[in-house]
């Protein structure tokens, strides 16, 4: 099995917290929590290069090889 790469966890963290997000939105009893895991997913997405829209819009798209994310695709 390859080696899994800071970008494959950094994918998959973000991909946790936009799960998670969705669902406390959908559940409505968790306002402390969805504040958290929102500013958690709005840091990492930028940390990462995703820009502004993309950001907001959570439209977060990735190339991948095999199970490895290669690279994320940016916004105009």
């Amino acid at each position: 099995m390859a080696k899994v790469t800071p970008l494959d966890k950094q994918w998959h963290e973000l991909m946790f917290l936009c799960e998670r997000e969705t669902s406390y939105r959908q559940q409505g009893n968790h306002p402390r929590l969805l504040k958290l895991v929102t500013a958690q997913i709005d840091e990492l997405a930028a940390k990462m290069g995703f820009g502004a829209q993309q950001i907001r819009s959570r439209e977060f798209r990735s190339v991948r090889d095999g199970d490895h994310i290669i690279d994320i695709i940016r916004g105009a």
